[in-house]
């Protein structure tokens, strides 16, 4: 009976064992996630910044080929460049 007492309690030990280091490998894990996502959301961040200012360039290109327009058309009609 004594033995079969000890094994029991040396299971339960195991078992509470591993329990705690697959514990300890969760948190340390979610650790890694919280800062993966941190660093995500702040490449994101830059991302978004870099787009916006490309948009600005874009619309401003617009805005100048749009007003560069009439002055190639005008040009067009010169009938010297027929």
């Amino acid at each position: 009976m004594l033995y079969v007492v000890l094994i029991i309690a040396i299971v339960l030990a195991c078992v509470a064992c591993t329990q705690y280091f697959y514990l300890m490998f969760l948190e340390a894990r979610s650790r890694q996630e919280r800062r993966r996502v941190a660093d995500l959301e702040r490449e994101n961040a830059e991302l978004s910044h870099e787009l916006e200012n490309v948009q600005a360039l874009l619309e401003e290109r617009r805005r100048l080929d749009v007003d560069a327009w009439p002055e190639l058309l005008d040009e067009g009609d010169d009938p010297s460049v027929r």
